[in-house]
């Protein structure tokens, strides 16, 4: 008897974990683990290849590479940090506790002839929801030291690339930089914000002020104990662009 049975091989990207599951002509299932890294080395003979967008998770959730150049999609989840601002006006602590959206990263990876990786490109958007599609729709990450055109500014030293996992460090690395007024303006929507310094409320749509705002909040939703919802209408759209507008924007190497 002829079997119906059509042959697939699935690839689930996890953070730590690949997870690749193999039905053959007679409908037997085979699961193999391994990681991102074997993953690539197995594509490597290709001129190009993309994975397809693995929706609601966190992490990796897209990879690409075109001749020397990789390109990652990641997604982080909604989460508190404690971030610094290397600061000393009034009313601007040394450190605090954040809200944090749901946040996506595009990241561009170069290797040389020497099989060295560097960074080209890093990128950050804020996110309403886990990723669901490319066409999901971006906004401006709330944060200073981010350019316009929502590049990560990482002064002199930029973070390593070597591997998958080592990118999936950024973003801890970024939260963890002492953060100033350096591209802190036109990030978020103008908003009422009470300077201690001046005794006095301002209009302001510096980032360094939406983050100190949001840390009280959140303090203040702790000590009544009520819950924290993240006020989203603060933030401005990411320039109208989608998910896959800006991977394509941003990935030169790969989509050029």
């Amino acid at each position: 008897m002829e079997s119906n049975v059509t042959p697939s091989t699935t690839i689930v990207m996890e953070p730590e974990k690949v997870t690749v599951s193999i039905i053959d002509e007679q409908g037997m299932k085979t699961v193999k683990n391994t990681n991102i890294e074997n993953i690539q080395q197995i594509f490597m003979k290709e001129q190009a290849m993309e994975t397809p967008l693995l929706p609601s998770q966190w992490g990796v959730v897209k990879y690409y590479r075109k001749n020397n150049y990789e390109g990652y999609i990641m997604t982080t989840p909604p989460t508190e940090r404690e971030v610094n601002f290397s600061l000393r006006e009034n009313g601007i602590p040394n450190k605090t506790i954040i809200p944090v959206p749901p946040m996506l990263w595009i990241f561009e990876v170069r290797e040389d002839r020497e099989g060295r990786k560097s960074l080209q490109h890093s990128m950050c958007y804020a996110m309403k929801h886990e990723l669901l599609s490319m066409k999901d729709q971006l906004l401006h990450a709330p944060y200073p030291n981010i350019g316009i055109g929502h590049g990560i500014c990482w002064g002199m030293e930029l973070p390593p690339a070597t591997t998958g996992k080592s990118l999936q460090n950024i973003p801890a690395r970024f939260f963890s930089s002492p953060f100033n007024y350096d591209l802190s303006s036109g990030r978020v929507k103008s908003f009422r914000y009470f300077r201690e310094a001046e005794d006095r409320e301002i209009e302001t749509d510096t980032a360094i002020y939406h983050m100190v705002k949001l840390a009280k909040d959140l303090a203040n939703s702790r000590e009544s104990g009520e819950a924290f919802v993240y006020p989203f209408d603060t933030l401005k759209e990411g320039n109208n662009l989608t998910v896959e507008q800006a991977a394509k924007m941003y990935m030169p190497a790969i989509f050029n």
